[in-house]
């Protein structure tokens, strides 16, 4: 029972680390709409971490969108 509960954490830890990178959730978001609304959905900390991720990763139109957002967002704070 262990190493089937080990196997499903492993399995979920990968599935999560596949999924925070930011090619991935590009991917699976699918459109420049759909990345805008889920970078609405977060706060001036989630963003400021994104745009570092997305800025690593070379990303640099999804980095413009998370600024823009970013601004938005910290002007109403």
């Amino acid at each position: 029972m262990d190493n089937l509960n080990e196997q499903h954490i492993k399995a979920l830890d990968k599935a999560y680390s596949e999924f925070v990178q930011p090619e991935k959730l590009i991917e699976y978001l699918g459109s420049t709409q759909e990345f805008k609304e889920w970078a609405e959905l977060g706060t001036p900390a989630d963003l400021r971490a994104s745009l570092i991720a997305f800025e690593k990763d070379g990303l640099y139109e999804h980095c413009v969108i998370l600024k823009e957002i970013l601004i938005e967002k910290e002007k109403l704070a």
